[in-house]
């Protein structure tokens, strides 16, 4: 779930100031409901470009989600396209959970993600990843990209890959269902739905239980090509919540 949210996410600058924003970037506001009623606003920038992509993604709290999941988090990530799918080269995620604090910097060097910034630090809230585990995982943005490109370039969405946020190491899937008309702002249109599944496989939060975190996280995402700037993007998203009925995850308005 949280990969949808931080992206779905949920979702970059290498060699840039973190904040400034390619002029050519697309904006897109997303609403997290749950059972219906308003919690979460996501703000998602894209830019992809011949040689490689460049994500944006602002996740705040709102109405009631205020009380029980307090946050507002902004995360950024610049990448490469390769033959054999994304190469992200700086990840930046910061803002605050819950009253707490909390600022990631990652670069890429060969395959290996290596935190430059840790607030708190590393064991502080999760228990440790070890290196090997590292290897090869990509962020969630960059797996967002991914997908997305994927689904651009074969019109299907069969996906596997690891990914690390500095503090948690998740393999995750999907998988394609099949073509489905669906309504967008008050119009049917065609996409493509997807089975998505993600499970905690190291960074077990302290005080968790190992054996509940660790489970499967299932969602279904249904991605359709709603301007023609972008390659198709998730206009819904559904999963179940930790506490009680489902979660959806909505396309909003493009600007």
């Amino acid at each position: 779930m949280r990969f949808f949210l931080k992206p779905c996410l949920g979702l970059i600058l290498a060699c840039a100031p973190a904040g400034i924003s390619p002029a050519r970037a697309v904006e897109a506001v997303y609403q997290v409901t749950q059972t219906g009623i308003a919690v979460v606003e996501i703000t998602a920038q894209f830019e992809a470009r011949p040689d490689g992509y460049w994500m944006r993604s602002v996740s705040r709290a709102i109405g009631i989600g205020r009380l029980f999941a307090p946050h507002e988090i902004r995360s950024e990530v610049e990448g490469a396209w390769r033959a054999e799918g994304v190469a992200p080269q700086r990840f930046q995620a910061e803002g605050n959970w819950r009253g707490d604090a909390r600022r990631t910097v990652m670069l890429y060097r060969e395959g290996m993600p290596q935190a430059l910034e840790l607030q708190p630090p590393e064991g502080a809230t999760n228990e440790p990843v070890p290196l090997p585990a590292r290897r090869g995982a990509i962020d969630g943005l960059s797996a967002f990209a991914l997908m997305s490109r994927t689904v651009a370039q074969t019109g299907r969405c069969d996906l596997t890959g690891p990914i690390f946020d500095g503090r948690r190491r998740l393999d995750w899937s999907s998988r394609t269902i099949g073509s489905v008309r669906v309504t967008h702002a008050g119009k049917e249109i065609e996409s493509l739905q997807c089975g998505l599944e993600s499970r905690l496989v190291a960074g077990v939060r302290h005080g968790d239980d190992p054996a509940r975190a660790t489970q499967p996280r299932p969602a279904t995402a249904w991605l359709a090509t709603v301007d023609h700037r972008l390659p198709p993007i998730p206009i819904r998203v559904e999963f179940p919540s930790t506490i009680f009925g489902t979660m959806r995850m909505e396309l909003q308005r493009l600007r």
